[in-house]
């Protein structure tokens, strides 16, 4: 048996949220790729939703799977935009309309 995976690989991005979803609904879109641990959306210094969130697995192997089986799935009518969270940056270059995944190192999200 390997090592556990990092919780970073273990990780994955969500954006483009609408401000209606909620942890428990991403908890439960996301247990169909495999066992959750734990989902984070983060909240604005006014305490309202970021439209984006944190879901992390219990193994590294429901990562691409929830990729392939959710990415681009509309909820509440927005279609969700799903990357690998590695390290402390986000894989992939654009998302959205045209906004880079680096911009997201400023929101650098400790569980």
């Amino acid at each position: 048996m390997g090592a556990p995976a990092a919780e970073a690989d273990r990780t994955l991005f969500v954006g483009n949220l609408e401000t209606k979803v909620t942890e428990e609904l991403l908890f439960e879109l996301f247990h169909q790729a495999g066992p959750v641990i734990k989902v984070k959306i983060p909240k604005d210094k006014d305490g309202k939703p970021k439209q984006f969130a944190f879901v992390n697995f219990k193994h590294e192997v429901s990562v691409p799977y929830a990729m392939n089986l959710l990415n681009g799935i509309k909820l509440f009518g927005r279609p969700i935009k799903i990357q690998f969270r590695s390290g402390n940056y986000y894989s992939g270059v654009v998302w959205g309309e045209g906004l880079f995944a680096a911009f997201f190192l400023n929101f650098i999200i400790q569980f």
